[in-house]
Parts: C-alpha cells; sequence; structure tokens
C-alpha cells in the first residue's frame, strides 16, 4: 500500500518568469478550505489568469479522462518535453463552474534551463505516473469518474488561457502535486448539451466573457456535449488530429482527437452526429490576451457507431446512449440483472451489461449506483 508522505521540511526554489518562488512545508491540508475551479480559472479582461499563484491550493472534482488517451506518456517519448501526463478534474459543487487540468512533463527542467538535472530520468518519470495514477493511501489506480481531492503545493502555472495544476517545471519534490481518492466510481458528469450558438457569435468568433458567466470561458475543463453538426472537412481524421465541426449557420468550432486507433479503423461519421469532449483551450498567440484558441478534446475512442463521435459516451447509468439517465435506462439495466458473482443475464443488449461498479457482475450494489444516477438527472 502507498503511504502519503510528509514535506514538513521541504524546501525548494525555482526561477519562474524572472521571479524567485520559494515552497516551504506543507500547509496542513485538512483544515484547509476548497478553491473553486472557477475561482482558479478567474481570468482579466484580455483573458490572463488573475488567480495568484503563490500558495497551496486544494481542489476536488470528477476525473474526466486517462491521460493516455490523449497524450503520450511514455518515458523518453518523441517532443520536447517528454513523457506526458494529464487529467481534466471538473466540478461536482453546484455553486461553482468548470474545472481544471492537472498537468506533468517528463523534461520540464528544459523550460527553466536545468535539464537534465531538473527534469526526470526515465525512472523517475515511471514513478511520477504511478504516484499520480494511484491513490497514495489505498493504492486505488484512477479511472474516469472517480471523485478525488487534488493538493496542489506550487500550485501551477496560466498557459495559454487556462490555469493548469503543475509543479511550476521543477522537479523538487517540495513543488509536487498529489491526487487522493474521495469516493471510487462516483460517475461522470452528464455532458452539458450545447449549441454552437452558446459558443461563438454571429460573425463565427469565439464569445469571450471574463466574467465567465456565458461562453467559452463558462464550460473551461467541462464536458460539453455539441449536438448535429457536420465536419467542414475531414482531412484532420485521424488519432491526435484535428479538425472543425459546422452547424449550418456558418458557426465552426475546432475538435482535438485523442490517440484511439478507432480513428484509423473507421471513416469519420456523416453528418448530422454528436460531439463529446473537454471544452479546452490552447491559445497560441498571447499578443492579443487569450480570449482564443477553444476547441473540443475529445478523449473517448471511435468505434464507427456513425452518430457520436467519440463512441458510446460512458455517462454511469446512461445505457440507452442518448445523454441522460431515465427510465429508458432502467429498462435496460432491469434486462442485465442478474445477480452477484454471476455474468449479466442474457437478455442483456450486446455491448451493455450495467456493471456499473467493475465488479464483473450486475446487482444490487450496481443499481445503487444506478438510482443515484437516475435521481440526479431528473
Amino acid at each position: 500500500m502507498r503511504q502519503g508522505r510528509t514535506l514538513a521540511t521541504c524546501t525548494a526554489v525555482a526561477l519562474l518568469a524572472g521571479s524567485v518562488q520559494v515552497w516551504v512545508d506543507d500547509p496542513d491540508w485538512g483544515s484547509m478550505s476548497y478553491t473553486s475551479h472557477a475561482e482558479y480559472q478567474a481570468v482579466d479582461a484580455n483573458g490572463f489568469g488573475t488567480f495568484p499563484m503563490t500558495d497551496p491550493v486544494k481542489m476536488r472534482g470528477v476525473i474526466l479522462n486517462r491521460s493516455e488517451a490523449m497524450l503520450d506518456p511514455a518515458p523518453g517519448a518523441p517532443g520536447f518535453l517528454g513523457g506526458l501526463w494529464q487529467v481534466y478534474v471538473q466540478t461536482v459543487d453546484a455553486d461553482d463552474s468548470g474545472g481544471t487540468a492537472c498537468w506533468m512533463g517528463q523534461y520540464i527542467g528544459k523550460i527553466l534551463g536545468t535539464h537534465p538535472e531538473g527534469s526526470y530520468t526515465d525512472a523517475e518519470w515511471l514513478a511520477e505516473l504511478d504516484r499520480l495514477t494511484h491513490d497514495p493511501l489505498s493504492g486505488h489506480e484512477f479511472q474516469p469518474g472517480d471523485l478525488v481531492e487534488v493538493r496542489a503545493r506550487a500550485p501551477g502555472l496560466h498557459f495559454r488561457g487556462k490555469n493548469n495544476v503543475n509543479e511550476q517545471h521543477s522537479n523538487d519534490p517540495a513543488a509536487d502535486f498529489d491526487v487522493y481518492l474521495l469516493e471510487a466510481n462516483h460517475g461522470l458528469p452528464t455532458p452539458t448539451v450545447l449549441t454552437l450558438a452558446d459558443l461563438k457569435d454571429g460573425n463565427d468568433d469565439f464569445i469571450f466573457d471574463p466574467d465567465r458567466l456565458v461562453g467559452c470561458e463558462h464550460y473551461q475543463a467541462a464536458l460539453v456535449r455539441i449536438n448535429e453538426v457536420d465536419w467542414v472537412d475531414t482531412n484532420g481524421w485521424a488519432p491526435d488530429g484535428e479538425l472543425s465541426i459546422q452547424d449550418g449557420t456558418g458557426r465552426t468550432f475546432p475538435v482535438k482527437l485523442g490517440l484511439g486507433d478507432g480513428y484509423n479503423a473507421h471513416e469519420p461519421p456523416a453528418g448530422p452526429f454528436d460531439v463529446v469532449g473537454i471544452l479546452d483551450q490552447e491559445d497560441l498567440d498571447s499578443d492579443d490576451g487569450h480570449m482564443d484558441g477553444y476547441r473540443a478534446w475529445v478523449t473517448q475512442d471511435y468505434d464507427g457507431n456513425g452518430s457520436i463521435v467519440p463512441a458510446s459516451f460512458p455517462l454511469t447509468g446512461d445505457l440507452d446512449d442518448d445523454g441522460d439517465v431515465d427510465l429508458d435506462d432502467y429498462a435496460v439495466f432491469a434486462d442485465c440483472l442478474n445477480g452477484p458473482g454471476n455474468s449479466p443475464a442474457s437478455g442483456c443488449p450486446s455491448g451493455v451489461n450495467g456493471d456499473l461498479d467493475d465488479d464483473e457482475d450486475v446487482d444490487l450494489s450496481d443499481f445503487a449506483i444506478f438510482a443515484c444516477k437516475l435521481t440526479a438527472n431528473r
């Protein structure tokens, strides 16, 4: 079993943007209040982050993705920063909005000019991946849908339009962030159904609201579902590809595909179809601020179904794949129910098993999870 670490005496210094950042001692995490994602992602009128990246923060939310579905984690992976890891955590609090990306790179010393000493060796990187992908107390391997607490010491940086939890490019353990399990299989949030008119104006410009009440900023790092769209063209259809969708009104929106093999195995769907992804931002040009560069990052693979990209989206309890959890899903669940220790019942539809707690049967434990999701979606 992994044990939580204590850094009561650790101090680290890193040079960042010409200033000196000092991390001294761990705070009392238990008594620290949560920072909301909306507060952490606050921006000014030009889209630059306003949250002070100086003191530790603690946030909670639901993990939205598997990192390896969007970034290559392999030690020494091709690219400037080697192996990469990133998960998005979306708020579960009614008075909050959006979410936050947690990011790590192997060769982080390159940014500060301390590579290789300030970066991770292959062995160290694998140890970091193991640390970040497992609960320090129970050893539970994190999955999409897990409710977690993020404890960020450094606590992060503003990058291309959004604040990311990271180590501020220092490999000193005092700058680490940790992820703790609060509830396994809490369930993925229902993607917010949007039209492109919620994200783009009539001139096909991104809707940017510095108060983050509407537009792209409001949905930053959260799951969204954009229905009834088509491709502008399909030239970017490939693993890790980039292309755009359109809605017939002149509005378009960029889509970033994950690393799944399904994008090679299947032709792109013909419209109309739906897209489910994480609302992300990578604004490469900071000269005019960070009011641009939004996209939907699809982190699930595609199975050739022709109606939704990615494949059937794994909303917990949505067994008929229509974007909600209702009595129609209960009818599917009832056909799968077969008691503890048994395979799903013979009447269970192909590709659906109702095993919501991942213990290889469909029983009353799964029903308890389903009932919570059914209630939440009423």
